[in-house]
Formats: structure tokens, C-alpha cells, sequence
């Protein structure tokens, strides 16, 4: 018989809304820009890389002098809907991430020719460089960049996120010397799952949620069931982590082969084998093994990641208070400009912004509708510089009339933390009911069975009406 997990009652949850801090005003006045967010806010300083659809850039925010990395992705290279639609996710989950080991996005804009999206610039490097340079790291190294990025992933899969191209060079380092989980150009979301739900999943259904037949990600940490096109879930992301793992400690990863079907052979085979001579410990060796599981519905981590949290080899680690741990490795930067900690994949003709670049994009209002805010670009906007009197425009999300939620069967006011890196719903709602809250209100019978694609679809147009 197949293993399953009954989960509580969500209403409970979703009625303890935490203490407010602050009008819900404030919280929605927050998110919304003075104006539109344009090119020329920016002055780019230099491209950090480059690749299929786009630029990575170095920029400055010209009222505010700080730096942001922005990801600039060239419309004429997106082909096809799926394409386009996986730009607008990427701008969803980076919008709405709250997590310190998930990176995080201040806007996103359009231009004539480019998509962008300006995000917090972690300068320390990613792993894959760090790798290159240095070799493997320490086992007390590997255990924290490793148990921080669990926390990401986890938080990720709270919400449906499941990255699908989870490996070295998109676990980034920030200059504290931890870890964020970046890039989610590939990333597909599925039905939120908190730990709080009603449902009754059994491990097989949560190994085969995606049936598409999509080979997804960066071949050596593909898992075999992509491969194989038995459908995906969740589970694919910890096998990623374990050839992460797996790296960390030796400096390779575990499965080889040339031509790429060679390789594709021996990680459905799924045959472990350990150089003893150079072997990670043994508490370590178990976790791996565990991770790289060809059966999904028996992997670890499958039935939650505290199956991988209560591992022996991450055991010692307090998982509540991670960024209180020093790091070995502490990044050094000549500057906030310095760029030297990153392999430079940049295109040489690729290397400055075009002219055009600083028109808007006037031509297409699907295109147009690719502009958000995040409640970060509240730092960087102020109230005497806003176009408009909100609370005398019935439209606005910031009338006060329209910034409403339900507490306890009465409206109460929206707490003023937006969100939690705690996996949804633990200890309140976060991220859902912020979506929520931002879009149209849904009875709390309901809430937990939205898609979270089909909220972050919906989000899309409130933000962007915000953001006229």
C-alpha cells in the first residue's frame, strides 16, 4: 500500500493573521512606484554575463546610487508562448519571494527590444566558481551552503516552485558569505501545497505531478525519471541537490558520459560509486545515496524536507537560525561594483545596452503588462514624488476602501510583513493570502485550493495596473 500523509485543517491558519504593524495602506502604497520604471532609471555599468535570451548587467539606480544586477532577456529570442510564459513566471516568483536564501527581484519593466528585471546584486560569486578556484569544499562549508539551499527548496515547493535547474552556478553567494537560489528561467509551478493542507497526496502522486515530456535542466543533474519521461515532481529537485551535494564534497559530480546519451544511461542506472581513497564521510555518503534514489516515490525528501533535515550529516545544524552561523568563506570585493568573483560568460558583442533600450516598449500591451513591483522598490520611492492622490481614485489598489482582507468572518487590515520564508502556511499565510489580498479576496474554504500559477497569473494585472 502506497504511503500516505494526513494534513491538518488549514482554516485555523488561515484566521491567525500576525500583530500589525502598520496601516494597510502603507503596505499597498508600498508596492505601487510613482511611476512606470523605465531604462533610464539605470545606468549600466557593466555586463556580468551573458546567454541564449539575454544579458545579465551590472546597474545603478540613478536617484538612489545603489546597485542591482539586472537581467535584461531579448524579446526577438523568445519563439515561442512557452518562452514568454516562462519570462512572466520568473518575474512571478522572484516578485513574491520572501525567503534569505532565495533571490529577490526590486521590478520588472519592459523595453523596445528586451524584457528586464531588476534584482538584488549578490556579489560573492556562485558556487560553480567558488568550485572552479578554490576545489571542494570543507564538509562544515558543504553542510551550510547545502542546508541553506534545502531551506530554499523547500520553501520553493511550499508554494508549487519547483526549480527543475537547481545546480552550482544558480546557488549564488552573497558578500555575508550565504547562500540564495537564483535563476528561475526553467522553474514550473504546480498546485501550493503547504504543510497545513486538506489533501491526502500519496508519494507516487507527488513524484508524477508534471506529465509533460519536457528533458528540463542542466543534463549531469537531470533526474532519471525526466529522462525518462515518466513524469516529474518535486522529487527532481532533491536529486538535483544531491549531485550538488555530491560536488560540494569531491569537486565533481557523480554520473559521467560522452555523448550525452552515455550519461543519460548511467544516471537512469543510477550506479553510486565511491573512490574510497577520497570519500565524503559516512554520514554524508548515506545522505547522498539517499537523495540519488532512482525511484522517486522512495527518494529523500519526497515526503518533506524535514526527511532530509533530520539527516544525520545536517543533524547539529539549527535550521531556524542558519544566517547566525559564520561562514568559512567570506567573499571579499574591492568595491560595490566588483564583479571579479564571477567566471564572465559575457558575449563580446554583447556588451552594452543598445540606444533602444531606453525607449519603452509602445508596441505591444501584452508585452506592456510585463511591469510589476516588488515591495522592495518602496526604499527607493518616495511618497512627495508620486504621480497621483491614490485614496481620491476609486481604482487605485491604494484607496484604503480596497485594502481589505477577512479576519476571524470581519475585515481587518493586511499585517505589514507580506510574506515569510516558513514554508506556507506555517505560522500564517504568507505569500497565498498576500496574493490575495492584491487580487480579489476568495472565501478561506476556498483559498487552498487555488493553483498558485493561476494566482500569480491573476497578480499579474494588479501589479501592473499599480504600476500605470
Amino acid at each position: 500500500m502506497v504511503e500516505t500523509t494526513e494534513l491538518a485543517d488549514p482554516d485555523s491558519v488561515i484566521l491567525e493573521i500576525p500583530e500589525i504593524q502598520e496601516p494597510a495602506g502603507n503596505l499597498m502604497e508600498s508596492l505601487i512606484p510613482a511611476r512606470k520604471t523605465q531604462m533610464s532609471d539605470y545606468e549600466t555599468s557593466k555586463v556580468i554575463s551573458s546567454g541564449t535570451f539575454g544579458t545579465v548587467c551590472l546597474v545603478r539606480h540613478k536617484d538612489s546610487q545603489k546597485i542591482f544586477a539586472m537581467k535584461k532577456m531579448a524579446k526577438k529570442k523568445m519563439n515561442t508562448s512557452k518562452e514568454v510564459e516562462g519570462a512572466f513566471l520568473e518575474r512571478d516568483i522572484l516578485t513574491f519571494a520572501d525567503c534569505p536564501f532565495v533571490a529577490s527581484m526590486l521590478c520588472s519593466f519592459p523595453t523596445r527590444s528586451h524584457l528586464c528585471m531588476v534584482m538584488e546584486y549578490v556579489g560573492g560569486g556562485d558556487c560553480e566558481t567558488l568550485l572552479t578556484t578554490r576545489g571542494p569544499l570543507s564538509v562544515p562549508s558543504a553542510r551550510l551552503y547545502f542546508a541553506e539551499a534545502v531551506v530554499a527548496v523547500e520553501y520553493l515547493h511550499s508554494y508549487g516552485v519547483v526549480h527543475r535547474d537547481l545546480k552550482p552556478e544558480n546557488l549564488l553567494i552573497t558578500t555575508a558569505g550565504h547562500i540564495k537560489v537564483a535563476d528561475f528561467g526553467l522553474s514550473k509551478v504546480g498546485v501550493m501545497r503547504p504543510e497545513t493542507n486538506t489533501h491526502k497526496e500519496s508519494l507516487e502522486d507527488i513524484s508524477r505531478e508534471f506529465k509533460d515530456r519536457e528533458e528540463c535542466g542542466t543534463p549531469s543533474y537531470m533526474a532519471p525519471e525526466i529522462i525518462q519521461n515518466k513524469g516529474y515532481g518535486r522529487p527532481a529537485d532533491w536529486w538535483s541537490m544531491g549531485i550538488i551535494l555530491h560536488q560540494f564534497l569531491l569537486g565533481y559530480v557523480p554520473f559521467h558520459g560522452d555523448p550525452i546519451t552515455e550519461l543519460y544511461k548511467n544516471i537512469v542506472g543510477g550506479d553510486l560509486i565511491w573512490d574510497w581513497d577520497h570519500a565524503p564521510p559516512p554520514d554524508a555518503q548515506d545522505l547522498i545515496s539517499d537523495l540519488l534514489r532512482t525511484n522517486p516515490a522512495q527518494r529523500l525528501g519526497t515526503g518533506g524536507a524535514f526527511e532530509i533535515k533530520n539527516s544525520e550529516f545536517l543533524s547539529d545544524l539549527d535550521f531556524d537560525n542558519l544566517l547566525s552561523h559564520k561562514p568559512e568563506y567570506v567573499p571579499q570585493l574591492a568595491s560595490d561594483l566588483d564583479t571579479s568573483l564571477f567566471i564572465n560568460h559575457a558575449d563580446p558583442d554583447n556588451q552594452m545596452v543598445s540606444e533602444e533600450d531606453t525607449s519603452e516598449d509602445n508596441e505591444s500591451l501584452f508585452f506592456q503588462n510585463f511591469t510589476s513591483s516588488s515591495e522592495r522598490l518602496s526604499n527607493l520611492c518616495t511618497i512627495t514624488t508620486r504621480n497621483i492622490t491614490n485614496n481620491e481614485d476609486p481604482k487605485s489598489p491604494l484607496n484604503k476602501k480596497n485594502v481589505k482582507m477577512w479576519k476571524g468572518g470581519k475585515r481587518d487590515e493586511v499585517p505589514s510583513s507580506a510574506g515569510s520564508y516558513h514554508p506556507a502556511g506555517v505560522d500564517y499565510p504568507g505569500l497565498l493570502a498576500y496574493l490575495h489580498v492584491v487580487t480579489v479576496p476568495l472565501e478561506t474554504s476556498k483559498r487552498w485550493d487555488t493553483l498558485a500559477s493561476s494566482a500569480l497569473k491573476t497578480s499579474r494585472s494588479t501589479i501592473t495596473a499599480g504600476a500605470l
